[in-house]
């Protein structure tokens, strides 16, 4: 890799608006980004509709695979295709780089795309992306801070430390990132995600030094880059840029500690894997889903959204199946307290967690991501 001087990475700016996890929490079940998965596609890539013409009664989403996927469709593209008809096809090669090439080479396959918060802000910079229609889309059901001119910011969950409790008991295990990144107490590798869009982990290292939320941005990738080599050092920490390899890598043996998302845990858990997380010091982000401009069943996708913002049994449904909070506020009704309570929006987690700044993220991911490849390299 060709070594750039660090004056030629673009200088980090803050955020122009500060996001209070509080304001976030009390608002009730949130919503963003969920944690990629791949589950099968339940029919072929739906036909082109003429202008003006009838609805379609299919359409093509892309997620990121993985359990995730098999929920999504279980929890919702099911019950929505029995309610209207409209039958979706589930992928897993969700990309802004692919929806960009759809949208400039003007042959759009996808109707709509799940999409980390920094790349929505993004693809709306470029005009990539239709405004939702909410004459379709009952705005009622959605959290305040969920509904977008151009998506809705429909998931949300949390960046967290797994263990494999076979080597790594939940009695031993890591409290705080501190201790998780903290050398002379484990001696294993880690496994960090290395996809900085969705990844938190430089947020885990300012966390591990003791600087406080309300302090961690604009965050300073210098400082979170200097305490990863030294904490546990480059040569303990391993990467994966796929949301189930840290589950693979846990249970495989190869590593004992990653960080993960809390959906995936759950799920493999669930599966009889023996692996656990915590949510302290978790960091609560999320994803959005998005009509390319071009689409080709934009009405048939802007239905889906309504009926995902606002059927409570099929929100209460997601809810408890993956441990994600939808962006559907009637779904809270239906949820018992003991699941409520650990959904990443809970206010009983409000003060141990960390609400990613989407803004910072957006206005800074290409330098950030040049400045960790190098860092990566040994620069």
């Amino acid at each position: 890799m060709r070594e750039t001087p660090r004056e030629a990475v673009p200088k980090m700016t803050q955020s122009t608006t500060h996001i209070s996890r509080r304001s976030i929490l009390r608002t009730g079940a949130g919503a963003a980004l969920a944690a990629p998965l791949v589950a099968g596609p339940l029919t072929s890539c739906s036909p082109k509709s003429s202008a003006g013409g009838p609805a379609n009664k299919t359409l093509t989403v892309t997620s990121y695979g993985g359990s995730y996927n098999d929920q999504l469709t279980k929890t919702i593209l099911k019950p929505f295709h029995k309610k209207t008809g409209i039958r979706p096809t589930l992928l897993a090669n969700t990309s802004l780089a692919a929806l960009k090439t759809q949208v400039r080479s003007g042959d759009v396959q996808w109707d709509l795309v799940e999409l980390t918060a920094p790349e929505y802000v993004q693809a709306v910079k470029e005009g990539l992306l239709e405004k939702f229609d909410y004459g379709i889309i009952r705005a009622k059901g959605l959290p305040s801070y969920a509904k977008a001119e151009y998506g809705i910011k429909y998931l949300s969950f949390l960046f967290v430390m797994a263990w494999d409790q076979k080597h790594v008991t939940d009695g031993r295990a890591p409290k705080n990132w501190d201790q998780f990144f903290d050398q002379g107490r484990y001696s294993t590798k880690r496994s960090v995600y290395a996809q900085l869009s969705d990844s938190s982990v430089l947020e885990a290292a300012r966390l591990a030094e003791g600087v406080p939320f309300d302090k961690i941005y604009p965050l300073d990738v210098e400082a979170a880059l200097r305490y990863l080599g030294q904490h546990p050092g480059r040569e303990k920490l391993i990467y994966h840029r796929a949301n189930q390899e840290p589950v693979q890598q846990l249970t495989s043996g190869e590593v004992s500690l990653a960080t993960s998302f809390n959906n995936r845990i759950n799920a493999a858990r669930k599966d009889g894997a023996k692996v656990n997380f915590s949510s302290a010091g978790g960091v609560l982000a999320g994803d959005y889903f998005v009509v390319p401009k071009g689409a080709r069943n934009k009405e048939a996708a802007f239905r889906l959204m309504d009926f995902m913002s606002n059927d409570a049994d099929a929100g209460a449904d997601f809810d408890q199946t993956t441990n994600l909070t939808l962006a559907n506020t009637p779904a809270l009704a239906k949820l018992p307290a003991h699941v409520a309570d650990t959904l990443p929006t809970s206010p009983k987690l409000a003060d141990s967690i960390l609400v990613r700044d989407d803004k910072w993220w957006a206005d800074n991911l290409k330098a950030t991501e040049q400045r960790f490849k190098l860092w990566q390299a040994g620069s």
